[in-house]
């Protein structure tokens, strides 16, 4: 072996290797991950499948189920339209239509088209001054006449059977307070001489208990509520832009195209009734119920009187109100109204009475599947009404000296939100 060689050979034991041995560099730390990063973009996309193929068998089925049963609850319109029809536009009591709105409602057991003229009640267009006799009517969604067409609800009938002018100011979620508050800025500008209320002591007393609202998750609406010494607040902040933000209009989309969206609904309904006690207004009332009832009546009341029209309130009975009187044999509600309304100068009629009668034993035929007025609802109510009115109106003093000054009729409306 000669010198060169020896010393091109490395020492036994010294753990130097041949060049022939030497480790390859490393790849960079991406490369390492990389696998991983498959594994997971696979994971998420045979999820993202999977969720797609489950999202329309949903909506297969529901859209099955809505149309092959008895369903209660809303269906889709296909046409994009309730945030343009309603939202929390009005700054002094909140939701409302807006001005020359549209919607298609459909449900289980109707489809109705409703319209709003330019001041955005469900009415035809009505001009502001009138010296014709007329009458002002506030309420909820039993006055709006959700689920029918508008020759069908109340007060279309008592304007045909009267020949009196009825302007519709009903709105679906409105409580007493909003009544008093829509009178007072909004109604009263209207020339008339009589004011109908129907209060729904069902959901009325709940529907100006903010701490009932809060702890039910409703306490973001803009809507406002009397404070404990009578002054009113509002929950929520007024956004004059209500309705047309982006996810209002995701919501408009998803109410109007699918039907596992308004299946989610009804599951939403029925899981926040199931959790409540069964309520009945007539009976399940407070003090504090009863008197934030009666400062709003006596609100409209005093806007009534600035204007020389009376006032006239009925209560309307939902199906668990009959079954409450007649379990128990009791209704204190509606002479403890009646009373104060005596007290007071203010009409009051209790429907239930009367209705019940009239029912044949079966009062639920007075309601379509989610409670509102069937037809029969809308008639009966009419012809209990119609001659309680009209002792009323008999009785109407002449109206009194501050009274606005009517101008000439025709003149058309200015009235806005």
């Amino acid at each position: 072996m000669s010198k060169s060689e020896a010393s091109s050979t490395p020492p036994s034991g010294l753990g130097v290797y041949p060049p022939t041995m030497e480790a390859v560099p490393t790849a960079p730390a991406t490369s390492e991950r990389r696998p991983f990063l498959k594994k997971i973009l696979s994971a998420l996309r045979v999820f993202a499948i999977n969720f797609v193929i489950f999202a329309v068998l949903a909506e297969l089925a529901s859209l099955i189920f809505i149309n092959v049963t008895k369903w209660p609850g809303s269906k889709p319109s296909y046409q994009v339209g309730y945030n343009d029809f309603s939202a929390d536009i009005n700054p002094a009591f909140g939701a409302w239509h807006r001005p020359n709105g549209h919607f298609v409602h459909k449900s289980g057991c109707y489809s109705v088209q409703y319209d709003t003229n330019s001041y955005g009640a469900r009415d035809v267009e009505r001009s502001v001054h009138s010296s014709a006799p007329r009458v002002i009517a506030l309420g909820d969604s039993m006055i709006e006449g959700v689920g029918q067409p508008v020759d069908k609800r109340l007060t279309n009938l008592l304007e045909k059977d009267t020949g009196r002018e009825y302007l519709n100011f009903g709105s679906s979620g409105f409580g007493p307070l909003q009544y008093a508050l829509m009178y007072k800025t909004m109604a009263s500008k209207f020339d008339h001489d009589f004011v109908i209320v129907g209060v729904v002591p069902e959901n009325d007393f709940h529907d100006m208990d903010f701490a009932y609202r809060k702890a039910h998750g409703r306490d973001g609406e803009y809507r406002p509520f009397y404070a404990d010494d009578f002054s009113i607040f509002y929950s929520g902040h007024f956004d004059p832009n209500a309705g047309e933000g982006f996810w209002d209009r995701v919501e408009a989309f998803l109410r109007a195209y699918l039907a596992s969206y308004h299946v989610g609904l009804f599951i939403n309904s029925r899981l926040y009734w199931w959790r409540l006690s069964p309520y009945s207004g007539y009976h399940d009332y407070n003090n504090v119920d009863i008197a934030r009832l009666e400062r709003t009546l006596g609100d409209i009341k005093s806007t009534a009187d600035e204007h020389g029209a009376k006032v006239a309130v009925f209560l309307i009975p939902h199906a668990i109100d009959f079954r409450r009187v007649h379990k128990t044999g009791t209704n204190p509600l509606g002479p403890l109204l009646e009373k104060w309304g005596a007290e007071h100068g203010v009409a009051v009629k209790d429907l239930l009475p009367e209705m019940d009668a009239a029912s044949g034993g079966d009062f639920l035929a007075y309601s379509l599947c989610d409670g509102h007025w069937s037809e029969r609802g809308n008639t009966t109510v009419a012809q209990i009404l119609e001659p309680w009115i009209q002792q009323v109106y008999a009785s109407k003093p002449a109206q009194t000296a501050d009274a606005k000054p009517s101008a000439k009729a025709g003149t058309k409306s200015t009235a806005n939100n």
